[in-house]
């Protein structure tokens, strides 16, 4: 693995493109373990933060992932999801694998009640799950009800169930709207360790915002999504 030190591109492009025709050329096949930065600074002779910022720069790009204790590896192709399906309700037929982490009553803070529109301290449901996708994790997920809502909701509804149908069919919620936001968020301590990647890894971070027919707002969602497992998109008709 060579590059030219005297070639003007910055160094860790030059690491970036090296390594990036390994990948397309399947040198480096799916799920290829590179070696270590350590070793890789070696190959290069660059430093270890040339190496790291070159990695990164192919996280990002959603050629590799890095695994928390694991180390790096070569992404598989992604799955491509329209982003207006994540406001859709699906059918009755369908799966929705999550691993249930907390199932809890609380009062809320200052932050949630503001985002749901009630006064603070007022009693909501605090639900964190993760998302699984082919036996791994994708997303992780906070989701915040009020309590008033859906005074009868159980950890047993939620088992690989979605929000919305569990709104919709056992408490008869008229949906009417969602507003949702995404922004680029470093996942870091738990977030990356529930996610299985390593600490500083760029995620989606999706927030929703979610309305009843009436204008009420049902459902305050903010979710953590692996950008190296989805690709979102739109599709616009002239």
């Amino acid at each position: 693995m060579k590059i030219d030190k005297n070639n003007h591109a910055p160094l860790y492009r030059q690491v970036e493109q090296v390594l990036e025709e390994k990948i397309m050329s399947k040198q480096w096949e799916v799920g290829y373990q590179l070696p270590t930065e350590h070793e890789l600074s070696e190959l290069f002779d660059v430093s270890t933060i040339t190496v790291k910022r070159a990695v990164i720069e192919l996280v990002n790009k959603g050629y590799l992932y890095r695994q928390r204790g694991k180390g790096t590896f070569v992404a598989g192709s992604t799955n491509e999801q329209d982003i207006n399906a994540i406001f859709s309700l699906t059918t009755d037929e369908e799966e929705h694998p999550h691993e249930l982490i907390s199932f809890s009553i609380e009062d809320s803070d200052n932050e949630v009640a503001e985002k749901l529109g009630l006064n603070p301290r007022t009693k909501i449901f605090k639900i964190k799950r993760v998302k699984i996708d082919k036996h791994e994790p994708v997303t992780l997920e906070y989701t915040y009800l009020p309590y008033e809502i859906c005074p009868g909701l159980t950890p047993d509804d939620i088992n690989n169930e979605l929000i919305y149908n569990i709104l919709r069919k056992k408490f008869h919620v008229s949906l009417g709207r969602a507003k949702l936001i995404v922004k680029p968020y470093i996942a870091e301590g738990e977030k990356a360790e529930r996610l299985q990647i390593e600490s500083g890894t760029p995620v989606f971070k999706w927030e929703r915002l979610t309305y009843t027919k009436q204008g009420e707002i049902i459902e305050y969602s903010k979710f953590y999504d692996r950008q190296d497992k989805t690709t979102y998109y739109t599709e616009i008709n002239f």
